[in-house]
């Protein structure tokens, strides 16, 4: 109630206070007179405090009807609150130095500075990141995400990817993050795009804007499966189109579910940096052995 003055009486005592709610919903200004002088109180404005037990009661009511499935297992998730299974934490192999300089796939020899899919390829984006080799394990929860609907396991992948890579993107200036776009006809079947998903996870928890309209896809294109890199590339030729990039944007992480050839990523950051980024930088939720 911003600018409104609420009275208050109490035996001698009489308020009289103005309040404005803040983030947490309280007061920035409340005066009350004890008879002698006047003292700052701070009250809770029942609008702030009423949206933030209306999302925890909807929190729990969710978790009640749908309790949460482990990205892993698959199992309901146990203890309740977690995000994963903690004994199913240990099937997934979180990326670990030493890494390639530019894509950051984990090499064998810290002697060597890229993997040899980068010593035979250029790319146009300044350094990429990954979170988790591609295994076995991994590749059946992405299989999910994709296919079955599980984008509820997204929100333990971007919230870890937040938390081991949180500081060095925000240290790299990042403006925004963008993902990778899917054709609209795959995005009609599957009802919402996992990579978008995956980067407004890690937007929130780093509190960087996610730019879904700076990149679109403008034809569906051939799995890229049982494509070499070269084929990748060509079948990605003209896949992307810029759409609306601030004059400010200068810096931005590119997101995707998989890097295996690093095509889609470069394709991506070719259409990006002609459209005027100047640095771009890329994050895969997974990442393929070197060779």
């Amino acid at each position: 109630m911003q600018g409104d003055v609420v009275k208050m009486r109490g035996g001698s005592e009489e308020a009289s206070l103005r309040s404005g709610a803040g983030e947490y919903g309280f007061s920035e200004e409340s005066r009350m007179f004890d008879g002698e002088r006047y003292s700052s109180m701070k009250i809770r404005s029942g609008k702030g405090y009423g949206q933030r037990v209306s999302e925890r009661v909807r929190a729990a009511m969710t978790e009640l009807l749908f309790p949460r499935k482990c990205p892993i297992c698959e199992d309901i998730v146990s203890p309740r609150g977690e995000l994963i299974c903690p004994e199913c934490v240990g099937h997934i192999h979180f990326i670990t130095e030493p890494v390639c300089k530019v894509c950051g796939r984990e090499i064998v020899s810290e002697e060597e500075e890229l993997c040899s899919n980068c010593k035979r390829h250029r790319f146009s984006f300044e350094y990429g990141y990954a979170l988790m080799s591609y295994s076995d394990e991994v590749a059946h929860s992405i299989t999910r995400i994709k296919y079955t609907g599980a984008r509820e396991f997204l929100d333990y992948y971007g919230k870890k990817a937040a938390e081991l890579y949180g500081d060095r993107i925000k240290q790299m200036g990042v403006d925004a993050i963008v993902p990778i776009p899917v054709h609209k006809s795959r995005l009609r079947k599957r009802g919402y795009n996992q990579a978008a998903v995956l980067a407004e996870v890690m937007g929130k928890a780093l509190g960087i804007p996610v730019y879904e309209e700076a990149l679109n896809r403008n034809k569906k294109t051939a799995a890229l499966k049982e494509l070499n890199a070269a084929e990748r590339l060509k079948n990605l030729t003209s896949a992307f189109y810029s759409g609306f990039i601030p004059s400010d944007l200068h810096s931005v992480l590119i997101v995707d579910d998989i890097f295996t050839t690093g095509a889609t990523l470069e394709a991506a950051s070719r259409c990006l940096k002609a459209a005027g980024v100047e640095r771009i930088y890329c994050f895969a939720l997974a990442i393929k052995a070197d060779g």
